[in-house]
């Protein structure tokens, strides 16, 4: 192994767990799950002086100078990753396992090589779901500097490591086992519903001008990087039925409903729009907008577009910052 060098670093594997069942779900939304997670992870690897090594599958091989800033990475990771999954339904969640050993490594190229790699790999598989767990060499150097708790693991075997190790799980909120759920009267911002609008005439007309908006709105809120839209199909047995807006969020697990009202004097047609909160039943925004009604679908366009913009901006910013913008970066694509 000529012109290789031996140093002394921390090693963190990840691992996202479940990432197989995902994938044989659903192709394209684990491949989207993937690039959101490693747009997530690197510039907090970064953050704790961490060099991402390489991918592993859907898991990272990183280095640090120290085990002080591997565990707090490792912890930060796991919290950010909670509240994220906090904001999303089931099948969106990203949970992670992390491993992190101190030992002997040796640059190889652009890789890495040595037992220390060899030790993370195994004891990533032993952290519970969003948990972590690390070697006694590990506890020994980051010693009381961090206010932490951990759980002897007894005696496990590792796979082609002969030396015994000690294995710990970090416990407390950097090991938390399930993903959190947003308490039920402030389901997550990122889904929300258009119930039907409202005809407030008889004539049959303004009754299909009302459902197409309805249709139009759906479609253009469902094209923004950060909202999740319930389908048409859900919502439109709500036309008609009298439930509370607290109910109808429940039902659909939604934060926020928009609903409206359409009315027809002669040549000119009013809209009327709300945005209410589905757990406090607050109004977030209204709106109104009067147009001539010289081209029926150009004004559902208009009117669509317009208060899609409106809202994309209202909800947005009611969404984490940290799940807004990983959703920005991978909605943009890689630069």
């Amino acid at each position: 192994m000529s012109g290789s060098r031996r140093r002394l670093a921390a090693v963190m594997f990840t691992d996202i767990v479940g990432f197989t069942a995902v994938t044989q779900r659903d192709e394209a939304a684990a491949v989207r799950l993937l690039e959101e997670h490693r747009s997530l992870l690197r510039p907090l690897f970064a953050a704790h002086g961490g060099r991402s090594v390489k991918t592993i599958g859907d898991g990272f091989l990183v280095e640090f100078p120290s085990a002080l800033e591997s565990v707090m990475c490792a912890q930060r990771i796991q919290s950010e990753l909670r509240q994220r999954n906090s904001w999303v339904d089931a099948p969106e969640r990203i949970v992670l396992r992390v491993g992190i050993h101190v030992g002997d490594i040796i640059d190889q190229g652009d890789d890495l090589v040595g037992d220390a790699i060899n030790v993370a790999s195994r004891i990533e598989p032993l952290a519970e779901p969003g948990g972590i767990c690390i070697t006694g060499q590990v506890l020994d150097q980051i010693g009381n500097k961090l206010a932490i708790e951990w759980e002897k693991l007894e005696a496990p075997r590792l796979k082609n490591v002969e030396s015994s190790i000690n294995v710990y799980r970090l416990e407390g909120p950097a090991s938390a086992t399930t993903s959190p759920t947003p308490p039920p009267d402030r389901v997550s911002f990122v889904r929300m519903a258009v119930l039907p609008f409202t005809s407030m005439s008889t004539d049959p007309a303004d009754e299909f001008f009302a459902d197409g908006l309805t249709e139009d709105l759906i479609t253009h809120l469902s094209r923004g990087t950060a909202l999740r839209v319930v389908a048409r199909t859900s919502v439109m047995p709500y036309k008609g039925l009298r439930k509370g807006i607290r109910e109808i969020g429940r039902e659909l697990e939604v934060g926020s409903i928009l609903e409206g009202s359409v009315r027809h004097f002669a040549q000119t047609i009013r809209i009327a729009v709300r945005l209410i909160d589905a757990g406090t039943e607050e109004h977030l925004w209204e709106g109104r907008f009067d147009r001539e009604l010289t081209d029926v679908l150009a004004v559902q366009d208009e009117i669509a577009q317009c208060v899609s913009k409106v809202l994309q901006g209202k909800l947005v910013t009611r969404i984490p910052p940290m799940l807004r913008n990983q959703r920005a970066r991978v909605a943009a694509g890689p630069n």
